[in-house]
């Protein structure tokens, strides 16, 4: 059976790094760089069914200590990282595992994150391939792409969220994933 794997990542930021027009323009100092905080994945088949998932913290080493913006946009505060947290190394290799034979997707630039963070940690994976969605989504199912982000993706199809559901990488892959299910995607 196929298997397919929608990832999701939060990492960190500061107020001010993303601006402008569906903040889609960005700009950082130097030391602020993006750290994964959290891996979300959610394995399932070709007919949308829900196999497993997976939703790691992450501890970031350059910058150990949370933005308050991070902590309000992603729900995930200094001590759920220091309690659940896992090195970034650790948490690669259960998120290898866990996608192992799967196709995997992203909706949006989780895939330079991730490459960015083997960098950070001075790993290398010549075999990962994470394909991004968001253009196809916007030009072969005409999703708008104010729409795209992961955390509001829903909101195009007048899903609701449940009022605990923050803008967090496990929640933004369930919304990507009623996504597709409602589009049929073609996997």
């Amino acid at each position: 059976m196929k298997e397919y794997v929608i990832l999701d990542l939060e990492w960190t930021s500061w107020r001010g790094n993303y601006f402008g027009k569906n903040l889609f323009s960005q700009k950082r100092k130097a030391w602020q760089k993006k750290e994964i905080i959290q891996i979300g994945a959610i394995k399932f088949d070709k007919n949308y069914k829900i196999i497993d998932r997976l939703n790691l913290y992450v501890k970031p080493k350059f910058n150990p200590i949370l933005s308050n913006h991070i902590k309000n946009l992603t729900g995930i505060n200094q001590e759920k990282l220091e309690k659940k947290g896992i090195t970034f190394t650790k948490s690669y290799k259960i998120f290898k595992k866990f996608c192992k034979g799967a196709k995997i997707f992203s909706n949006g630039t989780d895939n330079l994150i991730m490459k960015t963070n083997l960098h950070y940690n001075h790993l290398r994976d010549k075999k990962l391939k994470i394909k991004n969605i968001s253009k196809i989504l916007n030009k072969k199912y005409k999703i708008p792409k104010k729409f795209i982000p992961s955390p509001i993706i829903h909101t195009f199809f007048d899903y609701k969220l449940k009022k605990n559901d923050m803008h967090n990488a496990i929640h933004d892959c369930y919304n990507i994933l009623k996504a597709l299910k409602k589009i049929k995607f073609i996997l």
